[in-house]
């Protein structure tokens, strides 16, 4: 076979591998944001650095990552049920790979807690999140067990 078509196509099946994870974490991000209703630029700030920061997040596109975020939290503020059922989707396809998975919710925290408060209403939304994820919540957040 012609290696630069194997190279391409190689690079291709990544690319859209990483397209569904890209999602999947822009997502975790826009409804841990949305979850208190108020998204706060110390919250934006946290997203830049995971994706500046998290390896898993390093390889994503961080333009993308972020027009995708913002595209997001838009039609979260516009129409926030239909919009979730959509983001929950995204979100439940990372649900076979626990390590992407623990990645999506490490993530979700640094979102939550960047503003230094951690509402009930974030609690909830990461316990939500996890269980999208087959995860158990005490093992990514222990202090939810307390």
């Amino acid at each position: 076979m012609d290696r630069p078509i194997l190279d391409k196509l190689v690079a291709e099946v990544r690319q859209f591998h990483n397209r569904d994870f890209l999602k999947a974490a822009m997502a975790v991000c826009a409804l841990a944001a949305v979850a208190d209703d108020e998204v706060k630029p110390s919250e934006h700030h946290r997203v830049n650095h995971a994706l500046s920061m998290e390896p898993a997040l390093m390889a994503l596109d961080s333009e993308k990552a972020l027009d995708t975020l913002y595209a997001y939290i838009y039609a979260l503020r516009t129409d926030r049920p239909s919009a979730a059922k959509v983001l929950d989707k995204k979100i439940r396809r990372m649900a076979g790979n626990r390590n992407r998975a623990r990645t999506l919710m490490r993530v979700a925290y640094l979102v939550i807690a960047a503003d230094g408060e951690i509402h009930e209403k974030e609690r909830e939304e990461f316990w939500r999140l996890c269980h999208l994820l087959d995860l158990d919540p005490r093992q990514v957040w222990p202090e939810l067990a307390s």
